[in-house]
This record gives structure tokens, sequence and C-alpha cells, in this order.
């Protein structure tokens, strides 16, 4: 049996990531790259990254350090002082979560790695739009927004000029709800995923994370299993 080509598969351990890596695993032998930038959710998102890779029986598996994101940033995501915005009080490009350069960083880490292990493809889990009750996600989060992909999709190819790589970022178009009904057909582990941007044993509720993770169930009309671990606790 030929051996399958390679994907590196972005992952934060959230509920995005586990639909990414299930979509990518249908083709190519899942590689999970997961990022750690000393953000309030950490080490929530290092456990269920870890756990996500088991689920999907990932040989290769790699977590990088980039502490100069929350060195350089005052993004409240990195920043205990400040208070995370509620989803109602967020406006687009105002708005005190957004750490400028993330998505870059990613995709460059995701670049080297990728050359290393001759993938194909490098799978990213962005979405324009998530959906209410929060502004427009690409607004919020300017490197969310399709253009920032497809410049992403340049730096690909210009960085790694004699190597077919394409940057995937098949959840571009999709709303919470969307995405949350194509996990449910994909079998995706929702009980292993985190979308608060604090940490905690319980969600906040408020951050804009919580509230399209919590709207998107609702629209999908599913029970959020990370919803039902809390009832019984």
């Amino acid at each position: 049996m030929a051996a399958r080509e390679k994907a590196v598969v972005l992952s934060s351990g959230g509920l995005n990531s586990a639909v990414l890596a299930s979509i990518a695993s249908a083709d190519f032998e899942p590689a999970m790259l997961h990022v750690r930038f000393d953000h309030r959710a950490a080490e929530k998102e290092h456990s269920l990254f870890t756990q996500q890779a088991d689920f999907f029986e990932a040989r290769h598996r790699q977590i990088v350090e980039m502490p100069h994101l929350a060195a350089l940033s005052t993004s409240a995501r990195v920043n205990r002082k400040k208070q995370i915005e509620d989803v109602l009080a967020i406006a687009e490009q105002d708005n005190n979560c957004y750490i400028p350069g993330l998505v870059g960083s990613l995709v460059q880490a995701a670049i080297t790695w990728a050359a290393e292990l001759n993938a194909t493809r490098i799978y990213l889990g962005v979405s324009e739009n998530l959906g209410p009750p929060g502004p427009r996600t690409g607004g919020v989060f300017p490197d969310y927004a399709r253009e920032h992909a497809q410049l992403m999709q340049h730096l690909v190819e210009v960085a790694l000029p004699r190597r077919r790589v394409v940057l995937e970022t098949p959840l571009i178009e999709l709303s919470r709800s969307e995405i949350i009904k194509l996990g449910r057909r994909l079998h995706s582990p929702f009980e292993l995923t985190w979308s608060c941007f604090s940490s905690g044993t319980e969600p906040c509720g408020g951050c804009l994370g919580c509230a399209t993770r919590n709207r998107g169930f609702l629209e999908a009309a599913a029970a959020d299993p990370l919803m039902l671990q809390s009832a019984q606790h």
C-alpha cells in the first residue's frame, strides 16, 4: 500500500481545528502542528491538541513555542491585566483581542515543517465570518479574511518554489453552525475542543469564541458536549 501524502494541519485544539483535521485526514496523513504563545488558554489548548492528535493517530506532531507574540503584543489574550471584551462590546477593527501577525506566524512555521516532511498541503482553519452574535470575524481579526489567505498562499509558493504546496482553507466561507454541521457528519471530536479565550475549567460564556460556539450549536440544533460535561460536574 502506497504511503499517503502528508498535510501539515495547524491546530489550536479548538473546534475549527477538530473539523479541519477531520477534513485533512480523509485524503492525507495529518502532521499536526500546534503553536504556544503564552496566551490565557495556552495550557488548555495544549492539552486538547495532544488529545486531538491522539484521536487522529497523527504519527507526526509538533509543538512550537512563539513567546515573541506575547512579548510584543498588548492584546488581552496575552496581557492578563486587560479584561477580554464581551462579545457585545466588540467592534470591527476596534477590539483588544486581536494579535497582529498571529496567523502569518502560524503559516510560516507550517511552511518550514512542510518542507522538512515533503508535505503537499498546509491546512489552516480560519473562517471569514463565524456569524452572530459577534461582528464579521474577518473584521475583528483581519488575518482571518480571504485576502490574507490568498496572500499566504502566494507566500507559500514563493517560499517553496521547487515544491507544489497548497494552502487549504476549507472553512473560510462557513459560519460556525455550518462548521459544526460538517463536523458532525465527519464525526469530529467536539468533546476534545476549547473555544474560550480565557483559561479555566469552564468556558467564560461571554467572549467571542464562546458566543459563536454557543450560537453555532444552537443553530445546528446540536448539543455541545463541552456544556454537557460542565452540567455533569
